[in-house]
This record gives C-alpha cells, sequence and structure tokens, in this order.
C-alpha cells in the first residue's frame, strides 16, 4: 500500500512517518485483504491542537475518511486511526 504523509505548516519526520505506516498497515490487515493507498495530513488545529485526516482507498469505488485532533501529532494520528 502506498502511504502519503504530508503537513500543513507541520515537519512530518521520519518517527511520524514510520508511526503512520505501521498503524494504517495494522489496521488494513485486520479489515481489509489489501488498500491501495492512504493519504495523512496534518495541520495545526485551533488552541494549539495537531489536527489528521486520514484518507483511504480499499479497493476500486471504496474509500475510508477519518479524522482526528489531539495536543501532539501522533496522538492526533491515533485518534483518527481509533
Amino acid at each position: 500500500m502506498d502511504i502519503r504523509v504530508s503537513g500543513h505548516q507541520v515537519e512530518t519526520g521520519a518517527a511520524l512517518q514510520e508511526h503512520a505506516a505501521q498503524r494504517l498497515s495494522d489496521i488494513v490487515e485486520k479489515y481489509f485483504d489489501r488498500a491501495l493507498s492512504s493519504h495523512v495530513t496534518l495541520g495545526k488545529a485551533p488552541a494549539g491542537a495537531f489536527r489528521c485526516d486520514i484518507v483511504t482507498h480499499v479497493s476500486q469505488g471504496t474509500i475510508l475518511k477519518a479524522q482526528g485532533e489531539a495536543h501532539d501529532a501522533h496522538l492526533a494520528l491515533d485518534d483518527a486511526a481509533g
């Protein structure tokens, strides 16, 4: 599965990219045979928090979207993936 991690005014380092890849791979393995691609976008939310949006193309015509928010980028990703 192709996983892209990008940030809007947020640095996405190697640790965050690895965390996203592992978390999304675990979810896909648990619930689906495979997925085509995922795009994780991190940005700033009000009050100094982080916002995470995940768009995953599971199969042709099936798209899953999730959103999470927390005061830590890793926790925002976990909130969206949870």
